[in-house]
């Protein structure tokens, strides 16, 4: 195993191993450090959500969530409350892109909350979430933040960047200053 050298304080150098995989430690997104049997029960049910979102199961998915759970997409100041408008914030994003895949990079398991870091990206056919649509292939990173209380996830708060999304999207470009698409200056 190939290691380098690392100044630690006064303590001298230490040796570390710059392979991760072969030191035991995540190398794949999919797979959780999760120590605490909560953070692990918070592990099974964002991948129960996960695959239910990626089958386009929506019953399957909504049982992941608490009756009075809430989405929020951040960059776009806009709000889905409860599990009727959480179905319809899905109906819309699988309208928008049809094809939305979401490529997992990296995430967290806590006690009381899974932070996602993932790529989107599919065809731009419908409008999405009050944005027209571009016709075009799009593809972005997300930051997905997954509240938990009592074994159910409360919500999702989702980032992104507005400018790298405006760039493929032209009808999101009033975003950037400050303005819902649509309006006028």
């Amino acid at each position: 195993m190939d290691s380098q050298n690392v100044s630690h304080g006064s303590s001298g150098l230490l040796p570390y191993p710059s392979y991760v995989a072969q030191v035991g430690l995540q190398s794949s997104p999919f797979e959780t450090r999760a120590q605490s049997p909560i953070a692990q029960a918070n592990y099974k049910l964002w991948i129960e959500h996960a695959r239910a979102e990626n089958r386009r199961e929506l019953e399957r998915l909504i049982a992941t969530l608490h009756d009075d759970c809430e989405y929020e997409v951040v960059p776009l100041g806009q709000r889905w409350r409860g599990k009727d408008e959480v179905r319809e914030f899905y109906r819309g994003l699988w309208r928008g892109i049809p094809d939305v895949k979401l490529t997992l990079l990296n995430r967290i398991d806590a006690e009381d909350c899974i932070v996602e870091e993932s790529e989107v990206y599919g065809r731009m056919d419908g409008p999405l979430f009050g944005v027209e649509p571009s016709g075009h292939e799009l593809r972005y990173r997300v930051v997905i933040f997954f509240p938990v209380r009592d074994g159910l996830f409360t919500g999702e708060r989702v980032y992104f960047d507005v400018a790298e999304f405006a760039r493929q999207v032209p009808a999101a470009r009033p975003l950037l200053d400050g303005q819902q698409p649509g309006q006028s200056v």
